[in-house]
Parts: structure tokens; sequence; C-alpha cells
């Protein structure tokens, strides 16, 4: 294994996640055992299951599992009472317990409570006192695991970074923009500038959702928004590079749009609302219609594409205007607070 990918992997160890669940597996093993529980153990396998990536992952599958031993109870009462305990048995109980698991989607419960269901099978009983040691066993599992995740540090000073690196991406990638419309050889046009801003993205929207699965009470939508829109916008860039490689010369009006567009990676960030740069461009557009009729058909071609690319232009600024507009009042406090 080479050691970019090696180091990729390290990266992506939940290094805090193991030592939970390490933690958190002695722990609930010790409280079984403290209160007198057979099988203790299975706490602690009950404490690993139960500690998941966030917060809302592990509330929602330690709901499901409970749900799930509520029916494996009903089903193994009514299979063992009516066929006895033996392995016989225990396969009928499987069949019909996995079956309206799939069917009530509640996967995420089998293993578990098929592995505690083999205690009733081993001890020949399924009477109060067994019901409670299992059920014991699995609030103590469950319980442990749920307060551990309880903390589950914060991205937010990562997505912040994905922020930077994005809009760097994006400057970049609008100057180059620039640059290719006045070149008289469109070879400088290469879609391979977009690979490091698509990996940014995908980055960074994965560990937005991660953020807002993380975070039970505050709104934290924000930060998926921006990155769908960051996203969107890269689209309309990816349409205005094939438009530009269509240009066979350099009008003039080609000066005023590549002009433009450096503006626009001038001013390009996080709290631009690009009210002042789409009023601009409707100036830009009015000059345009002012101009002189082309004097060829090559002219009147490339000023076609030219005022194209001024309407990709004017869709990538309306999505941060919509964007800017749809906040909420707690969202421009919380995180356009630092606006100028």
């Amino acid at each position: 294994m080479n050691q970019p990918v090696r180091r990729n992997l390290i990266r992506k160890i939940n290094y805090i996640q193991l030592i939970k669940i390490a933690i958190g597996s002695c722990i609930a093993i010790l409280s079984a055992d403290k209160l007198g529980l057979h099988y203790s153990a299975s706490a602690g396998i009950i404490t690993l299951l139960s500690i998941q990536s966030t917060k809302k992952e592990t509330f929602l599958i330690t709901g499901k599992r409970f749900l799930s031993f509520l029916l494996s109870i009903a089903t193994a009462f009514l299979i063992f009472s009516l066929l006895g305990y033996h392995a016989f048995s225990f396969g009928v109980f499987l069949l019909v317990f996995v079956g309206c698991c799939y069917f009530l989607k509640l996967e995420d419960g089998i293993a578990m409570n098929a592995v505690l269901t083999t205690h009733f099978l081993i001890e020949k009983s399924i009477d109060f006192y067994w019901i409670s040691n299992e059920l014991s066993l699995l609030v103590i599992g469950a319980g442990v695991g749920v307060l551990l995740n309880l903390y589950i540090p914060r991205n937010t000073l990562a997505i912040k970074q994905d922020q930077i690196m994005i809009e760097e991406d994006m400057k970049l990638i609008l100057n180059s923009i620039s640059s290719a419309l006045l070149a008289h050889t469109k070879e400088m046009i290469q879609i391979q500038s977009f690979l490091p801003l698509e990996t940014h993205l995908n980055e960074a929207i994965s560990r937005a959702y991660e953020n807002m699965n993380n975070t039970l009470l505050s709104d934290t939508r924000y930060y998926i928004q921006y990155m769908q829109m960051r996203k969107n916008q890269s689209t309309i860039l990816k349409r205005i590079y094939s438009h530009i490689a269509s240009v066979d010369t350099v009008p003039d009006q080609a000066y005023k749009i590549a002009n433009f567009i450096r503006h626009i990676a001038a001013t390009f960030h996080e709290y631009n609302n690009a009210l002042d740069l789409l009023k601009r461009l409707q100036e830009i557009k009015l000059e345009f219609k002012s101009d002189p009729l082309p004097g060829s058909r090559e002219e009147f071609e490339n000023r076609a594409i030219l005022f194209q690319i001024l309407n990709e232009l004017e869709a990538f600024l309306l999505l941060k205007k919509e964007f800017a507009m749809a906040l909420t009042g707690s969202q421009l406090q919380k995180y356009w607070k630092q606006q100028n």
C-alpha cells in the first residue's frame, strides 16, 4: 500500500469512536456484572452496536432496537411455547422474526435481538425473570452507548475550511475562464480544472450532513444549503467553459465580459449577496444591445455565444442571490454576523 493511500485511510479512522466503543463496552459489562445480570458480555456488544457515527443515527437505531426487542420477545414466547426449546424452534423464530423486522423496517435490531433470544434457548425458559434480564442488558448496553455518543466533536471548523477551499477553487476557475475568453487558441481550456473543486465539494457536503446529524437542536442546514448552491454554480461554470471553446475570435465585447468575470472572482466570498454584480451585468447587457450590429456571420455567431455566456453568468449570480435571500433571520445572525 503506497503512502498517500495509507495516510488517507488513517485520516478516515474515527479514533474517538474507537475509544468510545472500548471504554463503553467495558463500562456496560461491569455494570451488568454489578447488577448480577446473566450473560453480561452481551451488554458490551450492545454498546458496541449502539455507538454510531452521528447522534441522530444513534438515537434512531436505538429506538428501532427497542421496538425489535419487543417484537423478538413476543415472537420467541409464541414459538418456544408452541414448539419447545431446540434448534428447530430457533430456526422458526428467526424465520418469523427476521421477516417481520424487514417488513417493519427494523433490520438494525435483528442481530442484537437474535443473540439475546439465544439466552432463552440456552436457559430453556422465557419467564419474566429472563425477559427482565435481557431487557436490563439492552437498557445498560444501549444506554451507555447513547450517553457516550452525546459527545461528538463539532466539525464546524473543518466545514469553514472547506468553504475557504471551495471559494479559492472557484476563484481560480473564474480567472481561468476570463483568460480563456481572451485567448486566441482555446488549448488552455481543460475540464480537469474542476477536479479539485469537485473533490472539495463532495467532501464538504458529506461533512455538512454529518454536522447536521450531530446537532440535535440547532439548525445547521445552512452549510448544506451553501454547499449545494456552490455545487450548482460549479455546473454553470462547466457550461461556460464549453461555450468559450466555441468562440473562434475575440470580439471587442469579450474584453468587457472577461473584466467582469475577473471582478466576480475578486469579490467572490460567502457574504456577497451578488446584488451589485447582477446590477452591473444588466448594464453590460444594455451596452451590448447598443453596440453596432455584427458585420459578418462569424462575428454574429461569436457575439451570440458571448451573450449566452452572460446569461450563464446571470444564472450563476442568481443562485447566490436566491441563497442569500432565503436565509432566515437566525441564520443571518449566526452565520453572516461577520459581514461588514
